[in-house]
């Protein structure tokens, strides 16, 4: 028999249990947090109604002026890009259940692409991910998930119209986030009988530090350098050159104004931080203003005759003229991370509990299951998985055939996502420095979590002896980030939507390259086993590949517990 399905005709009650961590209160990055769901407490959930929660809190190498700086969550995913790999097995840890290898890779792959501003504020308000600050500038503030730390981890003064005092850990909030579990398991629509599977252990994989912490966008160099604060005068004053504020050769200054670009309109809505170490570039090159000596912030403030933000500094001189607003030519960076040898973020969790909602189905209802499997029934339950088959890909390889080891009976879907595996320093993920390059002059700053097409310049998978589809997927605008490859997403919007991902949203087709294989027809399956499963990755462009590869390529599936007696097994 098919397992339970809740509709209008039956009433069940339903409680909201909070169950603890069995193996600690406190967790680092790389540890493991192990749940167990006790049977003789909850004999029913319903899956899709539960969520992992926890308190999380980040933390900086250094608390010395110069060194200190804003920083966040993952601005798409938050808290989730904390969980590297889960496993659920059953209540004796006889049979695994299901496995997600690589589960942030997955869960970005889904909120990138099933996204919406409401899918997004709502992640920012539960999950600690970004959401979006209305924009009062002219520069693009809209664009930016990655500058909304009002929302994130760091709220010191945010009331005041002066923010004064060096930024601390203990400035960075202890936040609690509650987090919907992206497995088949917890995603299924059906009750689960933990009464007949001994109850569930999960454990999860917490992801390295440098993984999830992020510096807000508006104070990097090497992001989008337009969404950072401008230079406005020395003084308040637009005129535009000598003394009326702009800033000459040979004077020391000790303030600095910024422009209401990009929203910057308060202290609580700039990206940076009292003790941050910061330095002005030209705005048309990122190239640092000559001379200029280390330049740290000591007050951040609004003064209401101007209607403009003040940073007041240590003495420091100019090598050149920096003009006002009139020129908009210059803009503020954060140097803070720049200036140390090593910059090594960390975080910690605790209170970890999953929140089930579970269900009590009658004592008749449970009587007449027990004597039906006593009897010999036996129970399939169903539910929509996916499984990681890894493939290392050198940057010298110029064709590639990935060979996909897939044993998987009832395959919807197949969808790849080749991430950056080169090895980067803390420092360099926080500044985006070295990283990937999106665009000219912009990087990744998810290094190892998302999709890079590095050049690739088309693609074809082959199974049942035949190349599938029967031409070349080109890749080769997408690839150059000149346009879009319409072939290439509709593909992609296939293999998502056998995978159970509505492709509500192709807009980070470039920030998140994957692609993808629908194999099931109207909804169907495909028996993959045997098959000689392969995708075929040519990069013979007029421009090489840059970067080793990890491709993550998801097969989604269709995986069936069945349940004999007190036996337990797993159709893959």
């Amino acid at each position: 028999m098919s397992f339970f399905v809740a509709d209008n005709k039956i009433s069940i009650k339903q409680e909201s249990i909070a169950i603890p961590s069995i193996n600690g209160l406190n967790y680092n990055p790389g540890q493991l947090i192990e749940l167990k769901i006790d049977p003789s407490q909850i004999k029913f959930f319903d899956p899709k109604n539960s969520y992992l929660q926890f308190n999380v809190k980040l933390q900086m190498p250094t608390e010395a002026s110069g060194a200190v700086a804003k920083f966040m969550l993952d601005s798409h995913i938050g808290a989730q890009a904390l969980i590297k790999d889960i496993r659920i097995h059953d209540g004796n840890n006889n049979a695994l259940l299901e496995e997600i290898v690589g589960y942030n890779i997955a869960t970005m792959l889904k909120y990138d692409y099933h996204c919406n501003d409401s899918l997004r504020n709502k992640r920012a308000l539960s999950e600690g991910a970004g959401g979006r600050i209305t924009p009062h500038g002219q520069l693009g503030t809209r664009q930016s998930w990655q500058n909304s730390h009002k929302q994130g981890f760091t709220v010191p003064d945010d009331d005041g119209v002066t923010r004064e005092g060096l930024l601390k850990n203990a400035s960075f909030c202890n936040v609690k986030v509650c987090l919907p579990l992206n497995t088949g398991i917890f995603q299924n629509d059906k009750v689960f009988p933990s009464m007949l599977t001994n109850g569930l252990r999960i454990q999860i994989l917490l992801e390295d530090a440098d993984k999830v912490c992020r510096m807000c966008e508006g104070v990097m160099l090497n992001r989008k350098k337009r969404l950072n604060p401008f230079f406005h005068s020395s003084n308040g004053c637009l005129t535009s050159t000598g003394a009326g504020g702009a800033m000459v050769n040979g004077t020391d200054y000790t303030t600095i104004f910024l422009t209401q670009d990009n929203g910057y309109l308060d202290p609580a809505s700039v990206p940076f931080a009292v003790g941050e170490r910061i330095a002005i570039v030209l705005a048309s090159t990122g190239v640092e203003v000559a001379s200029v000596p280390n330049i740290t912030i000591s007050k951040i403030e609004f003064v209401s005759g101007f209607n403009l933000i003040k940073l007041t500094t240590n003495a420091f001189t100019p090598g050149t003229t920096i003009n006002t607003v009139a020129n908009a030519s210059h803009l503020l960076i954060s140097k803070s991370v720049e200036g140390q040898s090593s910059y090594n973020m960390t975080y910690s969790v605790k209170d970890v509990n999953i929140v089930l909602q579970s269900l009590d189905m009658g004592s008749q209802y449970e009587a007449d299951m027990l004597r039906r499997m006593r009897e010999g029934g036996t129970i399939n339950y169903d539910f929509l998985s996916m499984t990681n088959y890894r493939y290392s890909q050198l940057a010298s390889d110029l064709v590639a055939q990935i060979q996909l080891p897939i044993e998987n009976r009832r395959m919807k879907s197949v969808i790849c996502v080749p991430t950056d595996s080169s090895v980067y320093t803390n420092k360099q993920i926080l500044q985006a420095s070295g990283t990937y390059e999106v665009v000219s002059g912009e990087f990744q700053d998810r290094c190892g979590l998302v999709g890079i097409s590095d050049n690739i310049q088309s693609y074809q998978f082959t199974y049942d002896g035949r190349l599938q589809p029967s031409r070349l997927v080109d890749c080769s605008k997408t690839s150059s980030k000149t346009s879009v490859s319409q072939q290439h997403l509709i593909e992609l919007e296939k293999a998502l939507t056998a995978g159970g991902i509505s492709g509500q949203s192709m807009l980070e087709f470039n920030n998140n390259f994957v692609l993808g294989r629908s194999v099931a027809v109207q909804g169907g399956v495909y028996d993959a086993r045997n098959r000689q499963f392969s995708l075929n990755v040519n990069y013979t462009g007029t421009s090489a590949p840059g970067k080793n590869k990890l491709w993550n390529n998801y097969v989604f599936h269709i995986r069936r517990m069945t349940i004999a007696g007190d036996t337990i097994s797993v159709e893959v």
